[in-house]
């Protein structure tokens, strides 16, 4: 199967000296993808085998590597959204999972099974909740501490230290690099988003983001005709600023009022910069990767927008032979949280004869036993 893929690996502050690195975590991801869209996966597999690599990855925030909670433990978020169905699964504060996304598709796949006495397949589960579904899906399930990488360690010490010499009426800032994500357009004009996070540095233990919220993190949205656009959009940034603005589901929208470019950067202005939820915070931090694709003639647009200092982008085709990976900044004089940057590119895919929509009902398994 044909497709695009597009990833971020966090908008936040980005090191020139681990800059390479960055890159290369995002050219992996997007090999794995286009491995999966290759051996005939669709979008929805091709956006979870994207996280699965940058949550292993010690760089970013997500999965192995997270940052962690005041405890000093590792609860992760993660949501995909399949564009086709509607159908979103998500899982929050889960611990032990090796990688959260690969629960979060399990959930949002299992929302077409029929169950019986008329019960409804969740679809976001938290905590121990969450852990004990991926238990009974034979998930990989691991000691937490095996979780933990070195880096987030000493950036966990590091984090308590300031807080012992500093009152929390103090401005102290923590690193806003927040979430994974993952957006992919396949041969069927097929959408998908997905997102995984860590949560922010010190959390409170149980603290669900936007990586979980839906219409927060993660938002796709198929044409239903063949003739209308589709979209898909993830985000980054700081959490709690993109659940109240729910980022992702307009920044989709936002890319079907006007030219996509235009768009974005008025939904990053009007809905987040200037949104009236976020009218007590001084310095709003997020991210949005989106795309729009035109089904009828195979093209489209990949953009990004964040106003955060950087946000580490890469995006490959089936149809080339390597990723490319860049790093977006703000311009010089532009402070951070105050203005956006929006960038982007555009593809093209090879379609397939446009699918007919097929909701398929499935019948009850054990791993739902209890709800």
């Amino acid at each position: 199967m044909n497709g695009f893929i597009a990833v971020h690996c966090g908008a936040g502050y980005h090191s020139d000296s681990l800059k390479k690195e960055y890159q290369k975590t995002c050219y992996v991801a997007c090999r794995k993808a286009v491995e999966a869209l290759r051996e005939g996966g669709n979008a929805v597999d091709a956006v979870e085998k994207a996280i699965i690599e940058l949550e292993n990855s010690s760089l970013t925030n997500a999965g192995y590597g997270s940052n962690l909670s005041w405890e000093g433990s590792v609860e992760c978020d993660a949501s995909i959204m399949n564009g086709q169905t509607l159908h979103f699964g998500a899982c929050g504060a889960v611990s032990n999972v090796w990688n959260p996304i690969t629960l979060a598709k399990h959930l949002c796949i299992r929302q077409c099974e029929s169950l019986s006495l008329g019960r409804i397949p969740p679809c976001i589960l938290t905590g121990q909740g969450a852990k004990t579904w991926a238990e009974r899906l034979g998930l990989n399930i691991v000691d937490n501490r095996k979780m933990i990488s070195a880096r987030a360690f000493r950036n966990y010490k590091h984090c308590k230290r300031k807080l012992k010499k500093y009152s929390l009426q103090n401005d102290i800032k923590f690193s806003p690099l927040d979430t994974v994500g993952a957006i992919c357009v396949d041969s069927n004009g097929v959408v998908a988003s997905g997102a995984s996070s860590g949560g922010v540095s010190l959390k409170h233990e149980g603290r669900v983001g936007q990586a979980a919220s839906f219409g927060s993190g993660v938002w796709a949205m198929m044409s239903r005709d063949g003739v209308q656009p589709s979209v898909a959009a993830c985000t980054s940034g700081c959490g709690e600023h993109l659940i109240r603005t729910q980022l992702a589901k307009n920044t989709a929208e936002s890319l079907l009022e006007s030219s996509p470019a235009v768009g974005l950067d008025k939904c990053l202005k009007e809905k987040f910069l200037e949104s009236p939820f976020l009218w007590d915070i001084p310095e709003r931090l997020g991210g949005s990767l989106a795309l729009i694709f035109n089904p009828q003639v195979g093209e489209g647009e990949l953009l990004w927008g964040h106003t955060t200092k950087t946000m580490c982008i890469g995006y490959m085709s089936t149809e080339t032979t390597k990723p490319k990976c860049v790093i977006s900044y703000l311009p010089p004089k532009v402070e951070t949280g105050r203005k956006a940057v929006v960038s982007g590119i555009p593809f093209r895919v090879s379609l397939q004869p446009y699918p007919v929509l097929q909701w398929e009902v499935k019948t009850e398994t054990n791993v739902n036993g209890s709800h």
